[in-house]
C-alpha cells in the first residue's frame, strides 16, 4: 500500500507481440483509507494568495484519530513550489501549525498527489491543511459552483483568516486503521435508525 506503480500492456502473437500501451500509475491503499475533499473536481477558477501568504482547507478526522497517508491538490501549469502545512483546529480557524514541509519538483499542471504515509502525521477531530506560498507557487484549483464555507487565506503570519468564495482544490487521504467508525446496526423497516419504521 502507498507505493505507486506503473502499468502497460501489450498482447502476445505467437512469437510477435504489439506495441505497449501508454503506463498508467496506479497506487494501492489501505481498504481503511479515505479522499476528503470538498471541491466537485472542476476548476471553473485559480487561486493565489500571494508570496508569503497562506491558504487553508478545513477538514475532520474521527476523533478516535487516523494517519494522514496522502496530500493532493490541483495546480495551473508545471513547476513551481510552496510550503505544505497542516494546522490544529483554533476556534474554527487554523490554529497552531503541526508539519511543514516544501513541496518542489516534478510538480505538474492539473492533479498532483504527494505521500506522507512515511510522516507518522496523526490527526483528530478538526483540523485545516493548507499552504504558504512563493513567489513561484503556482495557482491552485478553485471550484466555484459550490462554496462549503471551508477554505480560507491570510496575508503574512500575521494576517486574519479570511474566508474564499468557492472550495479551494486542496484534498487530504485519511486512513482510520482500526479506528474506523463502524456502521450503524437498524432495525428492520428503521433506515434512518432512529426507532421509528418508517419503510412498510
Amino acid at each position: 500500500n502507498n507505493t505507486s506503480y506503473s502499468f502497460s500492456v501489450s498482447a502476445s502473437y505467437g512469437e510477435d507481440e504489439s506495441i505497449q500501451t501508454d503506463s498508467i500509475e496506479l497506487t494501492p491503499q489501505a481498504q481503511t483509507t479515505h479522499e476528503e475533499y470538498h471541491d466537485d473536481g472542476s476548476a471553473e477558477e485559480f487561486h493565489s494568495a500571494g508570496s508569503s501568504n497562506f491558504r487553508a482547507v478545513h477538514y475532520e478526522a474521527q476523533n478516535s484519530g487516523e494517519t494522514v497517508v496522502r496530500f493532493k491538490w490541483y495546480q495551473e501549469g508545471d513547476g513551481g513550489a510552496f510550503y505544505l502545512k497542516t494546522y490544529e483546529d483554533l476556534n474554527g480557524l487554523p490554529g497552531d501549525e503541526t508539519y511543514s514541509r516544501v513541496m518542489a519538483g516534478g510538480l505538474i499542471d492539473g492533479w498532483n498527489t504527494y505521500d506522507l504515509s512515511a510522516e507518522g502525521l496523526s490527526v483528530d477531530g478538526d483540523f485545516w491543511v493548507g499552504t504558504k506560498e512563493f513567489s513561484s507557487t503556482s495557482p491552485f484549483g478553485l471550484d466555484t459552483d459550490s462554496d462549503s464555507g471551508n477554505s480560507y487565506t491570510r496575508v503574512g503570519s500575521t494576517g486574519e483568516w479570511t474566508s474564499v468564495a468557492g472550495n479551494l482544490m486542496i484534498r487530504v487521504f485519511l486512513d482510520c486503521g482500526e479506528n474506523c467508525d463502524s456502521e450503524p446496526e437498524c432495525t428492520a423497516a428503521d433506515v434512518n435508525n432512529d426507532g421509528v419504521v418508517n419503510v412498510l
